[in-house]
């Protein structure tokens, strides 16, 4: 009896020892997202708000390794603590999201809460990936995205404006230069030979910032006039790999989170520099799932 007695105390004591002082993190939570992980990478590693009420940026960006994890630092006013994101795809469709949470002042405290459901840190963040994850396969139903693999897509003639802007802030900025694309075509006595598009030359993964062009494919001419208020290009044919979109075009980017996505794990090396061509004008309104874009990654040589 004394055998047993001494073999349960020192199994306790192990585990305790692993609990309070190895064990890497405080609490862990699990939970599946219908999106690809890529997607929910960008969504992680922008975020600059931890909590309902929090008006000051509180989120520190520690380390982040491309579509897989995510490892931030997160500074309330009374408590700071770590979150460790990865992110682990379980089919074509569905996100399996692990965050281990740890506090950085109280941990073995928290530890001890975290047996009775008595930690105010733990249920608060777990609030919060509740939450989280409701908004995310809210969003997540407001597109769709199909990839059509690699192609070729031929060369063209068109005239541009080129911007810079967060990424996120790509549809707006189109929106507020619209008034200017539009009449230069005119004045400059272009016939446009196409869809609007987006060009993007330029996209900073560490500051998530884009300089792009905006503009029209023009019918050839065999003389182009001095352009006033407007960039002239002409590209060549080239390889790509191309997927197609569906949804506002505000989220389009949700296409190239899967074409990076898909060319990592088919081994395609791509250059970060999505070509978007958008079918549908959104002033005329109708069903956003009917909007539909086509995007296409240049493969490099």
């Amino acid at each position: 009896m004394k055998k047993i007695i001494a073999i349960i105390s020192i199994l306790f004591l192990g585990l305790t020892i692993w609990y309070l002082g190895i064990k890497e993190y405080d609490y862990q939570i699990t939970f599946k997202v219908t999106t690809s992980p890529a997607s929910l990478y960008y969504e992680v590693k922008g975020l600059k708000l931890w909590g309902k009420n929090e008006k000051k940026e509180n989120v520190t960006l520690r380390e982040a390794i491309e579509f897989n994890h995510v490892n931030q630092e997160i500074n309330k006013q009374n408590e700071s603590f770590i979150l460790d994101w990865n992110f682990k795809k379980v089919n074509d469709t569905i996100t399996k999201v692990v965050v281990g949470v740890m506090s950085k002042e109280h941990s073995i405290n928290n530890r001890l809460k975290v047996i009775t459901g008595s930690s105010t840190l733990i249920n608060g963040v777990r609030d919060e990936m509740i939450q989280f994850r409701k908004i995310f396969l809210d969003f997540s139903k407001k597109y769709k995205v199909e990839i059509n693999g690699e192609q070729e897509i031929p060369g063209m003639e068109y005239v541009y404006i080129q911007m810079k802007s967060k990424r996120s802030d790509k549809a707006q900025v189109m929106i507020n230069n619209n008034d200017f694309l539009y009449p230069k075509i005119i004045e400059n006595n272009l016939k446009r030979g196409g869809y609007p598009l987006v060009k993007v030359n330029k996209w900073d993964d560490k500051s998530d910032r884009i300089t792009f062009e905006f503009g029209f494919p023009i019918l050839h001419q065999d003389t182009i006039p001095e352009l006033n208020g407007l960039k002239y290009k002409h590209t060549s044919s080239q390889k790509v790999l191309k997927a197609t979109y569906y949804g506002n075009y505000r989220n389009s980017d949700q296409a190239w989170f899967k074409l990076l996505e898909y060319a990592k794990n088919h081994n395609i090396k791509v250059e970060r520099s999505p070509l978007e061509i958008f079918y549908n004008n959104p002033m005329q309104g109708g069903n956003e799932l009917d909007w539909k874009t086509e995007i296409f990654l240049p493969i490099k040589d």
